[in-house]
């Protein structure tokens, strides 16, 4: 098979769909290409958390470098903006929920980096406040006593990750983008002013796999393959630092409505809260197992016991009642993270055409992501200036951007 588009976008998920509905809308047409099928990575395997606060994961630039991690505010500003629009937009039951998140602390040490954290939030124009005493515990009366402080963020909530990015797709067919999985990109090449794109997909035929490849010229590519990016990218000589991380979440029974916000805490690696159908979903940083043989042998994170009895003890420490709560599923996923923290976002300045959107927070602010691409891709530039995300800062700072 060969096909010809105007934008070529890698990757089915939130950011891959949401761009591709975009661009379809201008009259671009575009194919989107995954190596697996919507949805399929972590744009549907995360917890469906919306983070506009500050996360606990990027405090050791939030101690560093203060002011570069601000750089993060705007678009979170632009990303509530966005989701309160979505279920309109894509005229979709997403089970948003924006009904306010805490950053707990709990130690002295953890409540100087909150009022850190608040600082700069505030200053950026993020709408923010410190809880303590008996505020925090009339609004959050399930927390355990030993919480001394948070902050709230009443704009933060949650999204159903199964249902965002699969709206995001039907959008984009029914704007006239055309879809090709389970096929992956096996080289990218530069072809006279446009790219192609080699594809091979594996289909089983009885009890035989065969083996089927395919070219798509494209007049521009968006990556927007999360973890998968920078393989993409590497044998052009764009050297993108996104670390693979593995994602762990853990689902509970229905209960009766116990937690009413989105919860995360300083210090301890926990996200939790309670959805729409009374499940209590934890996360937070207790890391899945990525696979020995590297991304290209594998598309899932494997479980890990201790981690998820680790993540267990520390939703029962920090929100008591869910220890009465049993858990019946578990999942994993795999996600990325750039060293600094900020989205990469923007053109490829050493191969014109080339565009890629990925970055930790990928389910929060995806839908900006997305916007903001189609919006370089096809006009030239972008409603709010995206000049500190682009990849080449990379090559010119002086940080140690290797990550554990």
């Amino acid at each position: 098979m060969s096909a010809s588009c105007d934008v070529a976008v890698v990757g089915a998920g939130l950011i891959g769909c949401a761009a591709a509905w975009h661009l379809a809308r201008r009259g671009r047409c575009v194919i989107i290409i995954d190596q697996a099928e919507v949805n399929r990575g972590a744009s549907g395997r995360n917890a469906g958390s919306l983070h506009f606060q500050l996360e606990p994961r990027m405090l050791d630039v939030l101690v560093s470098d203060p002011e570069r991690l601000a750089q993060l505010i705007p678009i979170n500003l632009q990303a509530i903006e966005d989701w309160q629009r979505l279920p309109k937009e894509l005229a979709h039951d997403l089970e948003l929920s924006m009904h306010g998140g805490l950053m707990l602390a709990e130690t002295e040490t953890d409540h100087r980096l909150l009022l850190q954290k608040v600082e700069l939030e505030t200053r950026g124009g993020l709408d923010v406040r410190m809880l303590d005493g008996k505020e925090l515990r009339r609004i959050a009366p399930y927390l355990s006593a030993g919480i001394r402080s948070a902050s709230f963020c009443s704009a933060e909530g949650h999204a159903n990750p199964r249902w965002v990015a699969p709206a995001y797709a039907a959008a984009a067919r029914a704007a006239g983008a055309k879809f090709e999985l389970h096929a992956r990109v096996r080289a990218l090449e530069s072809n006279t002013g446009s790219w192609r794109l080699m594809l091979e997909s594996v289909a089983a035929v009885g009890s035989n796999a065969r083996t089927a490849v395919a070219t798509v010229d494209a007049a521009a590519v968006l990556i927007a393959a999360g973890a998968w990016s920078s393989q993409i990218l590497a044998p052009l000589g764009a050297a993108v630092p996104l670390t693979p991380v593995g994602l762990q979440m853990m689902a509970t029974q229905r209960t009766a409505p116990l937690i009413s916000h989105l919860v995360q805490h300083m210090g301890r690696r926990l996200s939790i809260k309670q959805v729409e159908a009374g499940n209590v979903l934890i996360g937070g940083g207790w890391p899945a197992r990525l696979p020995n043989g590297g991304l290209e042998a594998a598309a899932d994170a494997e479980l890990q016991e201790l981690a998820l009895a680790g993540s267990s003890a520390v939703a029962c420490h920090v929100v008591p009642a869910t220890s009465a709560l049993s858990v019946i599923r578990s999942w994993s996923g795999v996600a990325c993270v750039a060293p600094d923290h900020l989205p990469v976002l923007g053109a490829i300045d050493s191969l014109p055409g080339v565009f890629i959107a990925a970055g930790g927070s990928s389910f929060t602010l995806g839908p900006t992501y997305a916007r903001l691409i189609s919006e370089l891709i096809s006009t030239g530039s972008t409603p709010m200036p995206i000049g500190l995300y682009r990849a080449a800062r990379f090559a010119s700072s002086q940080l140690d951007y290797h990550t554990a």
